[in-house]
């Protein structure tokens, strides 16, 4: 069998479901953090989905070996922001969902596309190969192809390139890899569908959508004592949580029908993410949250959209934010401005 198009969920997901497998380890040439980010968190949960009627196994592992980085190099923030999703990943639930990245930094480059799924044991597996980077591209935008084939050989494969590898978390990776400024030479997965690689200011040059406006503030004009900006202050007193946890108020009275993505069922755990750069040149992938989507928040942790507001306000990481906080900063909402279904800019 083939695939040549809508193959995510067979490759990424049903193996996962179908067959309890709980290591996917993963041969590309590119990859892009949006990719690496939605399918992570999307497996996320779908292991906390308890409608599933078959569920996800309760820990999962991803390995991911990097081709094509050797001679085309990869640049300083791309390998940080490789490393700072991974993190953002592995801090959701670590007892849950687990991830490394390693790259090809010696012999040849590798340029193979191959996706494993196996279990603690691997007693048994399966495997694709075919065109198809770990790419946001790959898997949604072009014609790509991808077939099965058999997974220990491809198991195989895997550990003899492996050798050649290094964690993009390992301290030595700086005398391994020579890491560039800029890009020097395109690859062969950058496009300009490939939203990862448009800045704040690129977006800016191309024509809206749509855009709206929302208030931090509760219907009286005031902020949220255990809400919104200081979400991170609810509970008991003493209850440890996060004090920079937050999310922005999108009740009823605001909401814009159509705006950001909903859920597709009124059931389902969780909206669909979509991908916010902001004007300080900060990336998030947010979501709807709460009943009646009556909050919008960052999805790997409510605590990056906190951090971030306490930083442009001036604040220290955890500080209750006032009302007095925002008046002095001199604006007390965000605007978000549309690009395309999944694609916005958040100014504040």
């Amino acid at each position: 069998m083939i695939w040549t198009n809508d193959f995510e969920e067979d490759i990424l997901y049903l193996p996962a479901k179908r067959y309890q497998f709980n290591k996917l380890y993963i041969v590309t040439g590119f990859t892009d953090c949006e990719m690496i980010a939605q399918h992570l968190i999307r497996l996320h949960d779908r292991q906390n989905n308890k409608e599933n009627k078959r569920a996800y196994p309760s820990h999962i592992e991803i390995n991911m070996i990097l081709g094509m980085y050797k001679r085309n190099g990869i640049t300083l923030k791309k390998h940080e922001k490789i490393k700072e999703t991974l993190r953002q990943i592995n801090r959701i639930a670590p007892q849950r969902i687990q991830t490394n990245c390693y790259y090809i930094y010696r012999n040849q480059e590798v340029h193979s596309k191959l996706y494993i799924w196996t279990n603690d044991k691997h007693s048994n597996g399966i495997a694709f190969m075919g065109s198809a980077n770990y790419s946001i591209n790959a898997f949604r935008v072009r014609r790509e192809i991808l077939t099965k084939c058999d997974w220990q050989e491809a198991m195989a494969y895997y550990d003899s390139v492996f050798e050649d590898t290094i964690s993009c978390f390992n301290e030595e990776v700086f005398d391994k890899l020579k890491f560039k400024e800029n890009i020097v030479v395109q690859n062969d997965d950058l496009s300009l569908f490939n939203y990862e690689n448009l800045t704040y200011e690129q977006l800016k040059q191309r024509k809206p959508i749509d855009q709206l406006t929302i208030s931090w503030l509760t219907s009286n004009g005031d902020v949220g004592k255990s809400s919104g900006p200081n979400w991170g202050y609810r509970g008991k007193k003493g209850y440890h949580r996060n004090l920079n946890e937050a999310y922005i108020p999108y009740n009823k009275a605001r909401q814009k029908p159509g705006f950001f993505p909903d859920r597709k069922q009124p059931d389902d755990l969780n909206c669909p993410l979509f991908k916010v750069v902001t004007d300080d040149g900060e990336v998030f992938f947010m979501r709807m949250a709460q009943e009646n989507n009556k909050g919008i928040h960052t999805a790997t942790s409510n605590s990056l959209l906190g951090g971030w507001l306490r930083r442009k306000l001036g604040l220290k990481p955890g500080s209750f934010v006032t009302l007095e906080d925002f008046q002095r900063y001199g604006r007390t909402d965000v605007t978000f401005i549309k690009y395309a279904d999944d694609v916005f800019i958040m100014e504040f």
